[in-house]
């Protein structure tokens, strides 16, 4: 049987690239505020731990309530960590694998969607800050990947509006896009500014068109006001009322905000570049979408100024809101900005590459098929190298995900049984670089979280040193 040659690069780079992360799921375990989202639910029950929650912590009404509700030890299970992260990883892979097609379809791009998808995913898994707070760590996976999930979701149901032509499939996807609106916009701060940034996009098209703007209208409407009953939640001014932001004014706020903006662009822009230029087809982008740019004479060097200060302008929004009232930004925090960051330099990449020539030679050369089936496969174990894949295949194969599986859980058992007033705890032993990890130690913020779950009077971590 002949193999496919694109066929081939697709199932080598998905299957290398979501490997070590689906085995990894099976060694997760319970971490941090877990337990302080279990503890409340088990005290208050559901809804009153979600009203509490909201006037005194968050307006992260999906978010909080999922952590809650969704989790294993509310209910005293300790060993079913594996599910949340299993079904984030599978739903991003299926989400944004329609969506790309639905794209490759609807624009008429001459490119393979499924080799696409798999330089996307792999690219995605391999940069994102902080894998292990992003998928495993349910605390963080609930509030930053899913909206990720359903934001993909959101913008495929989006396409299909656009080319809709009966009323079940236009009733059927304005439905889809209301479900994953409310559980986008409540889910993080962040997200909320992008969600509303790409509708301000999408209106600005509709007006451009003068088209299908009444079956968009409730969308808009809907996604304003939720998101004013997320922003204005008594609960998020408390929880900002914890940081003192005398000294960081709103100068000093967007230089940091514009510094790492910068910065996201120089570290992960090239290796996206590189990926997308040995893409077949993309040379061609230009002749089936986006000739309207034309009317306003996009040169070669004012596309690539403008399409950098764009994507510098949309890192910008992301970054500002968090770092204005908090004063910093968690690195769970840039799951999705990361995400916007890479669907827009996608577009932004395909545009240059087909609108400058010397780019567009090299990828009519590259993409050839037998030059690309050695070099992206080459390609990508470099760009793997000390990076999220790679540090996935070294917890597995060096020990560390199983001896960190087996010392927590070891742990958990021995608080769960314990019957004295102050119990002592060990040092972790072999640290996993990708699976996150919160142990008790000086700040006690840990030592507290389990003192409530497990009902101790005090736990005390033994150092090292002592």
């Amino acid at each position: 049987m002949k193999l496919n040659p694109i066929k081939f690069l697709s199932l080598f780079i998905f299957s290398y690239t979501i490997f070590p992360f689906i085995i990894l799921c099976f060694y997760n375990v319970p971490l941090g505020d877990d337990f302080w989202y279990a503890d409340n639910f088990r005290t208050n029950g559901f809804w009153q731990t979600q009203l509490k929650f909201y006037q005194e912590w968050s307006g992260r009404y999906i978010a909080s309530a999922a952590i809650s509700t969704l989790n294993p030890i509310s209910f005293g299970y300790f060993n079913l960590s594996f599910i949340h992260p299993l079904v984030l990883i599978s739903g991003f892979a299926f989400a944004l694998n329609q969506l790309l097609k639905n794209c490759v379809t609807f624009f008429k791009l001459p490119i393979n969607s499924s080799l696409l998808f798999c330089l996307l995913f792999f690219f995605y898994f391999n940069y994102v800050p902080d894998f292990g707070e992003t998928f495993y760590w349910m605390a963080g996976a609930y509030t930053y990947q899913l909206p990720i999930v359903f934001c993909l979701v959101y913008l495929n149901a989006l396409l299909n509006l656009f080319k809709s032509d009966t009323n079940f499939s236009i009733i059927k996807n304005q439905l889809i896009a209301l479900f994953s609106l409310f559980v986008i916009v409540g889910c993080n701060e962040v997200i909320v500014v992008y969600v509303n940034f790409i509708n301000v996009l999408v209106l600005l098209y509709l007006f451009y068109t003068k088209n299908y703007f009444n079956r968009f209208t409730l969308l808009f409407v809907f996604t304003l006001a939720i998101s004013v009953f997320m922003i204005t939640a008594p609960g998020n001014f408390g929880r900002e009322s914890m940081f003192q932001k005398t000294d960081f004014h709103f100068l000093k706020s967007s230089l940091n905000a514009l510094s790492r903006s910068v910065f996201v662009i120089g570290f992960w822009f090239a290796s996206l570049f590189i990926l997308l230029l040995n893409l077949k087809g993309v040379a061609t982008y230009q002749d089936y979408n986006f000739n309207f740019l034309e009317r306003f004479s996009i040169t070669k060097k004012k596309i690539v100024i403008a399409g950098i200060l764009f994507l510098i302008g949309i890192l910008f929004i992301g970054f500002f809101p968090s770092i204005y009232t908090t004063k910093w930004i968690p690195q769970r925090a840039y799951t999705p900005i990361f995400f916007v960051f890479m669907l827009f330099s996608a577009v932004f990449i395909f545009m240059t590459i087909a609108k400058i020539e010397m780019l567009t030679r090299i990828n009519y050369t590259i993409s050839n098929y037998s030059i690309s089936i050695i070099l992206l496969p080459l390609l990508i174990v470099s760009l793997s190298h000390n990076s999220n894949v790679m540090n996935a295949y070294v917890d597995l194969t060096s020990g560390k995900a199983s001896s960190f599986h087996h010392q927590v859980l070891e742990t958990y058992e021995m608080l769960h049984a314990n019957t004295k007033d102050t119990v002592y705890i060990k040092p972790l032993q072999k640290k996993p670089l990708i699976l996150p990890y919160r142990w008790p130690g000086d700040n006690r913020l840990v030592n507290g979280e389990w003192e409530k779950y497990f009902k101790i009077k005090r736990i005390e971590y033994v150092n090292e040193n002592n």
